[in-house]
């Protein structure tokens, strides 16, 4: 089930709710005259539509839901918005079978209510009526999705799904952990006696157990391996640092470079690296170039210093290793040294990863170091002999003096280190010094006399500018900081000043270390800029200039003036900020945007107290706002969302920072997060407040806990300095897990031999770009799941761009225990795009599963059902050996939309490089081709010259899938619907999946071999008839044309629909006396009867009518018209496009027209005199003369309407009604 706000905003106002139930036989008129059905409807017919493929009548469909076999009849229930074509608020549908190929419509079996609307779910049978509804009870268990995010609630029937009550102790699984927590598949486990719930939560399966579907109780999780994921963006470069560093180490890890979407990118290992990635070294895997690269970082500057070619293919894992000692780096590659560099720019710093454009994935990061000294300082002189770097830090031994300068040059800062003298020396900071060190300044630790001081050295001599008795013991370490702001000069020890000179004679200069007649540790030497703001008020915290004045976007474009608004409401409720502005975190580029984003500097003031709103997501690892030192950039508060879960809507969080009043601080704020409610809101930020701190405040700001560094280990803390990192996990995360379905399958046929295989949808980054299907093979005991593959082995249910959230029938199994699933049959990529007239979505045809074992491991292997019942066997054609070379004409007589071909072809002796079919073509360069691929092993459908339709830039037109051949043959097994193409490989070993617009006309089928030729062994060519009969709706008029809005045939009546304005059908039928009628029916979806107010599901209310004395584009016309809106009936005139009011009746305010209840209107003429009569009362008995004849037909205003029993005959001379004589 996708979420997605944006696409709700256009939805919330209008829902829909299960329709009446009509008679099906043909209604008698007045005169017996025959109401035919179906008559011309173009029932199931339109163009696209798929013919042997299972698709709802009308409106939008997404996931299967609540597959269950019972007595005799396969259940289908699916993701259904009744009131679009795209989608909207959640309902169940319902539909049977009793052979999986033929569907039957049913009513709507679940709709939104108070909890929310009706995400995906499944259902089962309860045999033992554990759950107490009754033996045999059918048992929905499904996603609540509204204001208490999403829950898990219970829905049960006693007559074969056909009417449903919710259980009133719903919801039976509250408190989501995550936001995305949904679409439970339920099993009994025989072994375990209890019930098993599958549940998707963001990037991983969440399994409970129960004993009677109303208790359930945590079980385990299967998804995150223990790595780090990288989901960069487009050209986006993103970042994440560990604390630990090193100075000489061997640093590696496994790399698995993750094709999404079409992206190829690069994922790398970063080291020697400062705190914001802007210095150090990337070593780069980059699959877009095929190369490897050695890379330095200067000041935010990438210089390359080696490459090396490299095939690097993506779903593969490299194992990436690189060894430091002093200035040499070497890089390795599985086990195989290609680059040896030699560099002195950067000696120590800190572990990170980073990708590039993509996604990557980083298993098994681990160091080694053999030196660490810990600095943030660079460009270090050449060391002498005198200083030598351990894990301990640096050491320096020196009978007399010795020096080591840094190439950090400053003028007001901040200088600390540990030192830590191992004898009866001295040790000291040299600053502000020349890079001989024969002029500047020294803080030194005197052993010897037991002494602080400060010196100055002027050409080589030494002079004591201050002093102060101190107690040095040798091998006890001293925190030691040197303040020098202009000519002032503070020296603390353990945080307490213990010197304080002036002196003007050196204002900036290097720093560096210093050792005199012994030896000395030093460790943690860094050196942090002073900076000072006499500003005590954030400028423009509240974002009342309309935009970013004050802020300062330093990465990423989640932050920009295009996200500050004064927008008031979103769909949801009130923003409540403050003022007029706020900055709103989703904008342009929606919830895909990341960035960080700083205020300017201030100084903190008044009573420490900072306080601000905050609204959006509820991701705390990616979407929060830290108070930060300006000096250096250590956090010192981290505040993301606490106060609930997903919400727009600001609240109020207060911190107490009193601790560093005086201090120079900032604001930072950051989104990192992708996908829904990937975004953060602020407002009113203020930092300098008066009176009495809060009793009560969120968080209080301190001083950050010195991290604990190690000298060798597996690398698990991570920090994400840009972009979106997350848990990797097996297979593939690509997007939200969603859909998961857990069964056991045999293997090859064997009953006695099994696995369990669990099936996971992935939302976005599938195999073929955009969402996809994946399955993992292992154990399950009960309550954990265990997968046999390793984390980085992906396998996809499914190579095409179109499979979605397939689960399996419950309470089915074939003979040797295989199982029977069906998917949705399209992409979130632009599965609300696509050019379907009156309808959108279908289901895949129906498959049976097991699991074979191959030379790579088990696989699952897919038989579509027999279609036989459909093969118009008159019309078969076969081929048998057969040479194809080049484009064969041995199909020309061929003519299809719809069909099914299975073809062997024999790659003993080919000289083809590809072959196979040319589908839906027409006769110049219009087709798809489903085919093979000898070099590469793959078979592939390839839709690029098929339609014109717009697939988008994150779906692969081309779809393959690995398949080897077999005995030396090649078997393709294809399905060819008017909007669709399933493949299945060597007897369902793959299985491709896509959706194809070609022009209608585009009916041919053509043989083609490339490069050479290839033997056909063997072809059988079946064209398919439908699987849908005659229209349901009842009426005698047909010729039916759609001038505007929607309109389907269903079996609640023809629908119409429109959303603004006027919506019209007109008929080929015409007359000039008649009488005219319909039944007519406004459907509504209520989520809360008891009180209206709190209905969270808007529902448009207009008015659907009658069309008669109509020329063909219904321009000129009178329209009966029944208004639910205003409560009226109306006889309108149209004239040229212009419509007039000619009669209105509301019986004096009194009339009440409900939804959901059927209204009969009708309409006679005779001559100029019009009467409308409503449920067989004359409501409006009038006269016009403008016309006299013409066409019939329907329209709807601005909601949905649906028409029944329409029929129209002549008025047969008996003149117009009287009040006494309504003429039924």
């Amino acid at each position: 089930m996708l979420f997605k706000r944006f696409i709700i905003l256009g939805f919330l106002i209008c829902l829909f709710i299960s329709l009446a139930s009509f008679p099906l036989g043909p209604v008698a008129s007045d005169e017996n005259e025959d109401v035919s059905i179906g008559v011309d409807s173009g029932y199931y017919n339109e163009i696209y539509r798929n013919q042997f493929h299972f698709s709802p009548e009308a409106n939008w469909m997404n996931d299967p839901n609540g597959m269950v076999y019972h007595d005799g009849e396969y259940h289908l229930f699916y993701q259904y918005y009744p009131y679009g074509l795209t989608w909207g608020p959640m309902h169940w549908a319902h539909a049977v079978s009793e052979d999986l190929v033929h569907w039957e419509h049913l009513p709507l079996a679940l709709a939104p209510d108070e909890y929310g609307d009706i995400f995906s779910g499944s259902a089962v049978i309860d045999y033992d009526n554990t759950a107490g509804f009754g033996d045999d009870a059918m048992i929905a268990i499904f996603t609540h999705s509204g204001k208490e995010g999403q829950v898990q609630s219970l829905a049960y029937s006693h007559d074969n799904g056909r009417t449903w009550d919710k259980y009133e102790g719903n919801p039976v699984m509250p408190d989501p952990p995550v936001a995305d927590w949904r679409d439970p598949k339920v099993f009994w486990h025989d072994e375990s006696e209890h019930w098993v719930m599958a549940l998707a939560a963001d990037d991983r399966i969440m399994f409970y157990t129960s004993p009677d579907l109303k208790t359930w109780e945590d079980g385990s999780e299967f998804g995150p391996d223990g790595g780090v994921q990288a989901n960069g963006a487009e050209e986006e470069e993103i970042l994440t640092l560990s604390p630990q560093r090193g100075g000489d180490f061997t640093y590696k890890g496994d790399i698995t470079l993750v094709e999404k979407n079409g992206r190829k990118g690069s994922g790398g290992l970063v080291f020697r690296s400062n705190e914001n990635g802007d210095n150090g070294y990337v070593v780069d895997l980059n699959a877009e170039e095929d190369e490897v690269r050695l890379i330095k970082v200067v000041e935010g500057e990438r210089t390359t210093l080696e490459t090396q070619p490299w095939s690097l293919d993506t779903f593969e894992t490299y194992g990436l290793k690189v060894k430091t000692e002093n200035d040499l780096i070497q890089v390795v590659l599985d086990d195989e040294s290609i680059i040896e560099v030699h560099d002195t720019s950067f000696t120590n710093g800190q572990f990170g990863l980073t990708a590039w454009n993509s996604t990557a994935e980083f298993r098994n990061i681990h160091f080694e170091n053999e030196t660490n000294f810990l600095t943030n300082l660079s460009g270090w002189q050449e060391k002498s002999s005198n200083w030598k770097e351990m894990n301990e830090g640096l050491q320096a031994d020196a009978d007399e003096n010795t020096f080591l300068m840094s190439g950090q040059q400053s003028e007001n800062f901040y200088y600390e280190a540990e030192m830590t003298l191992l004898d009866k020396g001295s040790s000291s900071l040299v600053f502000r010094a020349d890079e001989d060190a024969n002029n500047g300044y020294f803080t030194r630790l005197d052993a010897e006399k037991n002494q602080v001081r400060i010196e100055k050295i002027e050409n080589g001599e030494t002079s004591v500018i201050a002093e102060q008795d101190y107690s040095i013991t040798s091998g006890e370490t001293y925190p030691v900081r040197v303040s020098a702001v202009d000519h002032d000069i503070h020296v603390s020890i353990n945080g307490e000043i213990v010197l304080k000179t002036e002196d003007d004679s050196y204002s900036d200069g290097l720093v560096g270390l210093h050792t005199a007649n012994g030896s000395s540790l030093f460790q943690h030497v860094n050196e942090y800029e002073y900076i000072s703001t006499d500003v005590r008020e954030i400028e423009n915290g509240d974002f009342e200039t309309g935009d970013l004045t004050g802020w300062n976007p330093v990465r990423g474009n989640a932050f920009t003036d295009d996200h500050v608004t004064d927008e008031e409401e979103w769909w949801g409720g009130m923003f409540d900020q403050e003022g007029t502005y706020h900055l709103w975190g989703y904008g342009p580029e929606g919830d895909n945007a990341t960035g960080e984003m700083h205020s300017d500097n201030f100084q903190l003031d008044g009573t420490g107290e900072i306080n601000l709103l905050l609204g959006g997501g509820h991701n705390p690892d990616a979407l929060y706002v830290s108070l930060m030192r300006a000096s250096d950039n250590k956090e010192l508060l981290r505040q993301p969302n606490t106060k609930f879960e997903d919400d727009e809507t600001y609240r109020r969080y207060v911190w107490d920072a009193s601790e560093f009043l005086g201090q120079t601080l900032y604001l930072k704020v950051v989104d990192q997060a992708t996908g829904g409610w990937g975004h953060l809101n602020l407002d009113d930020v203020n930092v300098k407040n008066t009176g009495d701190l809060p009793a009560e405040v969120d968080q209080v700001a301190r001083e950050p806990e010195r991290y604990e560094y190690q000298t060798e280990g597996e690398i698990n803390d991570w920090n994400s300095v840009s972009g979106e990192w997350v848990d990797s996990t097996y297979g593939n995360y690509g997007g939200v897990w969603e859909c998961p379905a857990l069964f056991e399958l045999p293997i090859d046929g064997d009953s006695n031999e099994t696995k369990w295989v669990l099936q996971v949808s992935v939302q976005d980054g599938a195999i073929a770009g955009g969402s996809g299907m994946q399955y993992f093979v292992g154990d399950f005991d009960g309550e954990t799941f265990t997968s046999d593959d390793p984390p980085e082995e992906v396998k996809w249910a499914d190579y095409g761009s179109d499979y979605y959230a397939g689960v399996e029938w419950s309470n089915l199994e074939g003979d040797n225990g295989e199982r029977y699933w069906l998917a949705w049959m399209s992409n979130w990529q632009y599965a609300n795009d696509t050019p379907t007239s009156n309808w959108r979505g279908s289901m895949s045809l129906v498959r049976e599963m097991e699991l074979t074992d191959t030379e790579d491991g088990l696989q699952l292997r897919q038989t579509p059902v027999s279609l036989d019942s459909l093969r118009e066997q008159q019309h078969r054609e076969t081929l048998d050996d057969e040479i194809i070379s080049g484009d064969s004409d041995l199909l020309s007589d061929f003519s299809s939309n719809s069909y099914e071909l299975i073809a062997e072809f024999e790659l003993t002796d080919t000289t083809a490089t590809e072959f196979g079919f040319k589908a839906r073509k027409d006769n110049a360069d219009e087709y798809a081709k489903i085919a093979y691929h000898v070099d590469e092993e793959s078979l592939f459908v390839d839709r690029t010259n098929s339609g014109n339709f717009n697939f988008g830039p994150n779906v692969n037109n081309l779809q393959d899938a690995p398949l080897k051949a077999e005995d030396g043959t090649i078997k393709i097994h294809a399905f060819v619907d008017r909007s669709s193409i399933e493949v299945f490989g060597n007897d369902g070993l793959r299985s491709i999946t896509t959706q194809i617009f070609p022009e209608p006309g585009s009916d041919g089928l053509q043989l083609y071999s490339e490069g050479g030729d290839v033997t056909l062994k063997s072809l059988e060519l079946y064209p398919l008839r439908s699987i849908w009969g005659k229209s349901p709706v009842k009426t005698n008029l047909s010729g039916w044309n759609t001038l505007n809005g929607t309109w389907a045939d269903t079996k609640n009546g023809k629908q119409g629909r429109s959303n603004d304005g006027d919506a019209f059908i007109m008929t080929d039928d015409e007359g000039e006396n008649i009488v005219y009628e319909a039944r007519i029916e406004f459907p509504d979806t209520d989520s809360h009867p008891e009180d209206p107010d709190q209905d969270t599901i808007g529902n448009p209310m207009g008015a659907g009518a009658l069309v008669f004395r109509s020329d063909e584009d219904a321009n000129n016309a009178y329209i009966a018209n029944l208004d639910v809106r205003n409560n009226v009936v109306k006889l309108i005139k149209r004239e040229d496009g212009t419509f007039t009011d000619l009669e209105v009746f509301d019986d004096e305010g009194s009339l009440e027209i409900e939804p959901n209840e059927e209204y009969k209107l009708k309409v006679l003429t005779s001559g100029e005199r019009i009467q409308v009569l409503l449920d067989n009362e004359i409501v409006i008995d009038t006269t016009d003369d403008t016309f006299t004849e013409g066409f019939v037909g329907l329209n709807v205003w601005e909601t949905t309407a649906l028409f029944d029993h329409i029929r129209m005959r002549d008025n047969k001379g008996n003149g117009p009604m009287n009040r006494n004589n309504n003429n039924n």
